[in-house]
């Protein structure tokens, strides 16, 4: 990246401005083409951003990285809930954006589109771009289609993102209780937060666990003893929606709500509805990932300064395995670029993207301007008041573009207090002790691909009727017994144990 000439600069910062500007110029602000005589690249693009106020055009930081980069940002902000619905459409019409973000990149429409000659192939340009080419080898590697790298992987660390129980530690002190390590602990824990008035308040007000089903795939997985959708057992690949260790995991769980341990609102509840229900110290534990550790401490603390939550480092299943969860591939979505983008311009965006992952750009687009909006003491960023009204949130609206490089997402936070910002560090050692095989990884079905989302769709729905008491047991067995003979499920079987045995052979 060149710097501005000092002439260019010194008349930069002699302009009238805004201390926002001012801080710009005082913190040696790179741009990615020092001549502004050219006019700004036009980026579109389409974001998926879980913040629920989302920034636009008119938001300054939005301005400073546009200023940064020299380029014109037109972005859409997608919600998570709608997201998969719209990339679909979007990748149907072939009207794409210059700047194509995805998070599934199995698609098979994707990759008919990327077979067809549609998107540029950027594996002899990524070693051009310093900042690109230092992203770890295994988000390169794992985001690959057909041996090649038409995507940019955004980054996303491989422990400590995935959702995983995290529980009110000042709750288990007072009853006196000690850290869960099994199953049968955790369910012990939230049978105690429910009915044995962990609060103290006099009333029986709290309830064990807050979250939707989605929360709980970390039970299927310790009762299986695996990461991932698929087990390796006798060397064949079995799917986990069809093994007995699931119907058992399924018990556990509907045990669980038949006690009302587990929130009532189990098959609605919105990702929102979770957070509140931990912020308002009804709910004694949730499953997210660890991003959420410091967010909801910060705001229980406010009125309760010896609240405290505590991620898991492990749970073990019924046989004794310690199980954590881990992010496959070590992305979460990634970018591709059309060939109706001439090279010159796809260039433009590669630069782009590269100042992105530069200490400089990441740091500006997750936690703002220093000074402006945060101070820094020891390491740890604090937030200011600029930074909330310029809805600056790392991982989300800017942040969404590129999120924190390394462990940061998962271990700190703006504000953090050194001493958790440690124990995150510690439990993420922790759980990188223990990490489960995942013997699928980078398999999926590529010809039944959409017959396998069909499925697992079926199962889990299949699976609330059992939890919520539509559907017994025993009618449960008999429907998954069905479901094995099924033409689909035994083509989507043999054609993953047939690309399972490509990858061992290979």
């Amino acid at each position: 990246m060149l710097n501005p000439k000092p002439l260019v600069r010194l008349l930069f910062c002699l302009l009238p401005a805004c201390a926002f500007m001012l801080a710009s110029c005082s913190s040696g602000v790179s741009l990615l083409n020092g001549d502004h005589s050219t006019k700004a690249t036009v980026i579109t693009s389409q974001i998926m951003n879980y913040a629920q106020t989302m920034v636009g055009e008119d938001n300054p930081l939005w301005n400073e990285l546009e200023k940064r980069t020299h380029t014109d940002l037109k972005i859409t902000w997608i919600p998570s809930t709608s997201f998969d619905d719209k990339i679909r459409m979007l990748l149907a019409s072939r009207d794409l954006p210059d700047l194509t973000f995805v998070i599934n990149l199995n698609m098979p429409i994707l990759k008919d589109l990327v077979k067809e000659g549609l998107f540029w192939d950027l594996t002899p340009y990524i070693h051009e771009f310093p900042n690109l080419a230092a992203l770890p080898d295994y988000s390169w590697e794992n985001s690959k289609i057909f041996g090649k790298h038409y995507a940019v992987p955004r980054y996303y660390p491989v422990v400590g993102g995935e959702q995983f129980p995290m529980l009110r530690l000042d709750w288990l002190e007072r009853m006196k209780m000690e850290l869960p390590e099994t199953m049968d602990d955790l369910y012990r824990v939230l049978y105690a937060f429910t009915y044995q008035d962990p609060d103290q308040n006099g009333k029986q007000d709290t309830i064990g666990f807050s979250g939707y089903f989605s929360a709980l795939q970390f039970v299927f997985n310790a009762f299986n003893e695996t990461g991932g959708a698929w087990k390796l057992r006798d060397g064949t690949l079995h799917p986990l929606i069809t093994e007995d260790a699931s119907r058992d995991a399924l018990l556990w769980i509907k045990k669980a709500y038949d006690n009302k341990i587990i929130d009532p609102n189990l098959p609605i509840l919105k990702l929102t509805q979770m957070e509140e229900a931990v912020k308002r110290s009804e709910a004694g534990a949730t499953s997210l990932s660890m991003g959420y550790v410091w967010k909801f401490i910060e705001e229980l603390r406010k009125t309760n300064p010896k609240a405290d939550i505590l991620p898991l480092s492990f749970l073990k299943g019924p046989n004794g395995v310690p199980y954590v969860p881990t992010t496959e591939g070590g992305y979460f979505g990634a970018y591709l670029i059309p060939k109706s983008v001439p090279e010159s311009k796809m260039k433009k965006i590669l630069q782009f993207l590269d100042y992105g992952y530069s200490p400089e750009g990441n740091d500006l687009v997750n936690f703002g301007l220093k000074g402006i909006h945060y101070t820094e003491r020891d390491g740890i960023k604090t937030a200011t008041e600029q930074a909330k009204k310029d809805l600056i949130i790392i991982g989300d609206n800017l942040g969404s573009i590129w999120r924190p490089l390394g462990d940061t997402q998962v271990v700190s936070a703006i504000g953090i207090s050194p001493e958790i910002n440690e124990r995150n560090k510690r439990i993420v050692e922790q759980r990188s002790k223990s990490l489960p095989p995942n013997p699928a990884v980078g398999l999926y079905p590529e010809k039944y691909y959409d017959a396998w989302a069909s499925l697992t769709s079926s199962v889990n729905d299949v699976r609330m009727k059992v939890i919520i008491g539509q559907m017994t047991i025993e009618a449960y067995d008999e429907w998954i017994q069905k479901l094995k003979q099924d033409d689909r499920y035994k083509k989507v079987v043999a054609e993953m144990n047939e690309a399972y045995r490509r990858k061992m052979t290979q």
